[in-house]
Parts: structure tokens; sequence; C-alpha cells
């Protein structure tokens, strides 16, 4: 399986002809792999929160929590709506409780690569997290100066990702209305297929899908400079995998 890979004839836009003003990150398995198992540790926390607070035992759990996934978007907001719970000692208890020095450590490739990006093209934080939480995996990332804006959680609420709303207030956070000069970098495809319906460009992070409304699948964050080489100040030198680019044959 190659990197980089595109999805149809469609998206074979030469890199001169894209007009891209604007790159919005999703922070949680993007900008830091799947495999460092930080995710793993707040399904963890989630299950024992949910645990304490519908007094339920940890085997149970998974039942009512994909149901409040399936059903809200988020299993914070079924606990909302149906408990009661507060935010802000759902997020202490979930994000704030975090063990981040064990799944991150700095990250100086990533740090350049988005240093490398031309000045005028903005980089936002996108993602249904909250702000603490964004805040605190950036700087251990040593990223946290790259960007430019952040949205989260406590500000889109019921218009999280993938309501059409989020996509509005991200381009609306990067002070643009132009959705075709915006790619969105995500790992999860729902999140994908709407943010192409809004028109933008679409990247798969750290999987592969055959859905059209993947532009484009990587391995790793790092590798969007491949990608994007026209957004890329050439003086500015960074260390990246060669990306090839052919048509993607797989399924999910």
């Amino acid at each position: 399986m190659t990197v980089g890979e595109i999805n149809s004839t469609d998206n074979l836009i030469k890199s001169g002809e894209r007009k891209i003003h604007t790159l919005l990150f999703d922070l949680d398995n993007t900008l830091y792999p799947k495999s460092c198992g930080l995710a793993a540790q707040v399904s963890n926390r989630i299950t024992q929160y949910m645990s304490i607070i519908l007094n339920l035992p940890l085997e149970e759990v998974d039942k009512v929590r994909n149901h409040y996934y399936k059903t809200y978007g988020l299993t914070l907001k079924g606990l909302m709506m149906n408990h009661e719970v507060n935010i802000d000692k759902y997020l202490d208890y979930v994000h704030g409780g975090l063990d981040l020095k064990s799944h991150l450590k700095p990250d100086p490739r990533l740090h350049a690569c988005l240093k490398s990006v031309k000045t005028g093209v903005k980089k936002v934080i996108f993602s249904n997290a909250d702000i603490g939480h964004c805040k605190r995996v950036t700087h251990e990332l040593e990223i946290d100066d790259c960007f430019d804006a952040w949205l989260d959680y406590l500000e889109m609420m019921d218009f999280s990702k993938p309501h059409p709303v989020a996509y509005q207030m991200a381009m609306k956070k990067a002070d643009t209305t132009d959705a075709s000069g915006c790619v969105f970098f995500d790992d999860v495809v729902e999140n994908l297929v709407e943010a192409k319906k809004a028109g933008m460009h679409t990247v798969l992070v750290g999987g592969t899908s055959n859905d059209p409304h993947v532009d484009y699948c990587i391995n790793e964050i790092h590798e969007f400079v491949n990608i994007f080489p026209e957004l890329i100040d050439s003086t500015i030198t960074t260390t990246t995998t060669t990306t090839t680019t052919t048509p993607d044959t797989t399924t999910n």
C-alpha cells in the first residue's frame, strides 16, 4: 500500500491550479498516531467515568456507550441528554486525568513541516476535544506555536463534527468563506465526508478508504508536505518520506 494515493481522477489536480489558503487539522489520532496508545487510555477513562456515573459494571458500559455514540454522535452528548452530566466534570475526568507523557513526545519533524508552510496559509486546529486537551497535546508534541486558531468542542457543542455547521464554523475561524481553498485532515472518514460536501479538499490520516469523499490517504500527518508541495517554503528544510501518488483500490 502506498501513501498519498488519490481516490479518483477528479482529484488529479495540478498543484499549480490549487489555491489553498487554509489547513484544518483534527487533533487526536491525526497529529499523533493511534498506535501511541493515547486513544486507548481516553477510551478506558470514558468507560470508567460512565461506570461511576451510571452505577454500572465496567463490562456493561460499552452497550450504553455505543448506543449514545450512534444516536448522538458523541458519548458526552448522550450522557448530557439522558443523565444531565456536567460537561466540565466529564472533560476534567476523561481528558484532564490523562497521562500524556507516557504516550506523546516532542515531534520536531512535525514542527518543521508545519513551520515550513508558507506565510499566509492559515493552520487551524479543528477538534471535537475541548481546548484544554488540545493545548496540552500540542504542548507535549511541542507544536503549540504552529497554529493560527483553534476550534474545539466547547465552541461547537451541538454542532461538533460531522455536523455540517461545524465546517462553516471552521471556515469562519480561519476568516474565509472559500471552502475550495481549505484542506481538512482527519482520521475519521465520516468527518471527511461532510468536509467534502462542504467543498473542501480531504485527507485521511493513518488509514485507507475508497470513499469518493476522501481525496487523499496518508500514513502519517508529516506527509502533507508531499501532497501540497506548492504550500511549502523551499528555503525551510523538512525531513519526510517520499510519497507516491497512485489510484486507491483498497476497501474499508
